[in-house]
């Protein structure tokens, strides 16, 4: 079940990744006027979140395959630096969107909590495994991803929102922009707990075994 949903979590992500690709792309079918608008007033940070953002969503998932990480820890490594790289560029280039947002000052401060959470798990996650503390590596990284996967769940309230519930956007976007990624938190942060309290009671169990 854990793998399914790990497969699950990793088609989503890179298919969500190719789909910001495709919005910075120029004259792209898919570019609304918002988005043109972005561009065209500040095109950097608009590269820098929608270029490396994709990048970090579409190989962050792979590193959840255990497998993966022990057959090849090398790569692992490797993938894993770039998807750091990729995370702080995006995340630059997303509070720079999110101090110019016009969706308003509610969605402004939500995206803004986002880049900055964004910086620092992904950070901590980074120095973790500088230090070799694996396990905190991984519970960071985690929180990390949650917080990567947030263009998922952001692609998929919009439409919900939006077209299923026919909320109008300016009530939408600003719930969105917490409910994003808030929650993808909440889950990380209860599945790095509930590994943790596994690990403590296996621990136990094993010094009590004469």
């Amino acid at each position: 079940m854990k793998t399914i949903l790990i497969i699950l979590m990793t088609i989503l992500s890179v298919a969500v990744a190719l789909y910001g690709w495709a919005l910075i792309w120029p004259d792209s079918p898919i570019q609304n006027d918002g988005m043109a608008h972005h561009l065209a007033d500040r095109p950097l940070a608009m590269y820098l979140h929608f270029g490396f953002g994709p990048l970090a969503l579409a190989i962050g998932g792979f590193q959840f395959f255990t497998q993966l990480r022990a057959r090849a820890p090398k790569l692992h490594r490797w993938v894993g630096r770039t998807y750091v790289t990729a995370c702080m560029l995006s995340a630059v280039g997303g509070i720079w969107l999110g101090f110019g947002s016009d969706a308003g000052v509610v969605a402004q401060v939500g995206f803004l909590g986002l880049g900055v959470a964004w910086v620092v798990t992904t950070g901590y996650g980074f120095l973790t495994a500088r230090a070799r503390r694996f396990q905190d590596h991984k519970r960071w990284m985690t929180r990390s991803f949650a917080l990567t996967f947030a263009a998922v769940t952001l692609r998929l309230y919009l439409p919900l929102s939006l077209g299923v519930m026919g909320l109008p956007f300016g009530t939408a976007y600003p719930v969105i922009a917490y409910a994003c990624w808030i929650p993808n938190l909440l889950v990380a942060e209860w599945l790095v707990r509930r590994k943790g309290a596994r690990r403590a009671v296996a621990a136990g169990a094993a010094q009590a075994t004469p």
